[in-house]
């Protein structure tokens, strides 16, 4: 009982981590210790695994049987677990997240930068020898989420807010479903958009839904969600389940053939984020909306900074106790098998 409570907690965390901008749900993975166990079972999932679901349908004990045996090989119950702690999280969170983004931008990033920063303690201990190419692969990492972020201009960010508001203002005055009259093209940059997301999500230091931002498509999936607009999340679920399962593969391949440098990007991953969640920030008000640009050094130290700093400190603390937990575990683990 305890193990599932666990799990579904981790699903909860991953979750939350998933529905913030510049937060990634692969970080709090690597960090609670089970990142290449998620990466495993998603990358054992194959055809087989759904022939073998839908001969269960027919009720027949022996066909029934060999389902639970696959899902059991592609360790689904715990993927079942993380994923019921998932939904949970971001059904029930979304709008407190939300709110505490707009409300209290700088103490929700500093919390979530507090995380971050001592979770790269994680794949920095995980990588065995710290030879060039593996700080070669940290190096280009850093430097491409930087970049990633850094892409889009003043000017750029500017428009979007805008598009985003009067998006917002043509969908209350019309109540039309957001795949109102989408043609083939972008159905499939939705699928792409789906796929391309999904595989960021799971790769720490990567936000899925920041990289769905630049794509372009973050609104209107929003959009979608909010009017249930089945064709148009019917068409980015199957992305997402299509990228989940190529990607995983391609990842689990690079662990098994160049474990010391994928861990290195890994962690390139993690600390470049650091860039992207800053928590201070050049802001300018574009409508109803707060619109955050450059990071900055606080001027100086109010109330708000403070905050912020013990937000961060809580952070730091959450994951430091969460480390110190699974460690002891795994190592009473193995003092018991001995």
């Amino acid at each position: 009982m305890k193990q599932h409570v666990r799990d579904i907690f981790y699903g909860v965390i991953v979750g939350v981590a998933n529905i913030i901008p510049g937060v990634s749900g692969g970080t709090m993975a690597l960090v609670l210790g089970f990142y290449e166990r998620l990466i495993g079972g998603i990358h054992n999932i194959s055809g087989a695994t759904v022939l073998s679901f839908f001969k269960a349908l027919t009720l027949r004990r022996e066909r029934i049987d060999a389902f639970k045996a696959e899902f059991d090989r592609i360790e689904g119950p715990f993927l079942l677990k993380l994923a019921i702690g998932a939904g949970i999280s971001i059904g029930s969170l979304a709008k407190i997240m939300s709110y505490l983004l707009v409300k209290q931008h700088d103490p929700t990033y500093g919390f979530f930068f507090g995380l971050v920063l001592v979770s790269a303690f994680t794949p920095w201990s995980l990588i065995k020898k710290k030879t060039l190419p593996t700080i070669l692969a940290f190096l280009i990492a850093v430097a491409g989420i930087i970049a990633v972020s850094e892409s889009m201009s003043r000017e750029e960010i500017i428009q979007k807010a805008e598009a985003r508001q009067r998006i917002a203002l043509q969908a209350t005055e019309s109540g039309a479903p957001a795949g109102a009259g989408v043609g083939v093209a972008r159905l499939g940059f939705f699928f792409a958009a789906g796929a391309i997301s999904i595989s960021a999500m799971i790769l720490p230091g990567i936000s899925g839904s920041f990289v769905l931002l630049l794509m372009g498509g973050y609104f209107d999936i929003l959009r979608a969600i909010s009017s249930l607009d089945l064709l148009i999340l019917g068409v980015f679920a199957a992305g997402c389940l299509g990228g989940i399962v190529v990607f995983t593969r391609i990842l689990n391949y690079l662990l098994g053939r160049f474990y010391d440098p994928t861990l290195g990007f890994l962690l390139g991953l993690v600390v470049g984020s650091l860039w992207v969640i800053w928590p201070f920030k050049e802001s300018m008000q574009v409508g109803a909306e707060t619109v955050y640009l450059a990071n900055r050094l606080p001027a100086s130290v109010g109330a708000n900074e403070l905050i912020t700093l013990a937000a961060f400190a809580a952070g730091c603390v959450i994951v430091a106790v969460m480390i110190y937990i699974e460690r002891r575990g795994a190592t009473e683990n193995a003092g018991g098998s001995m």
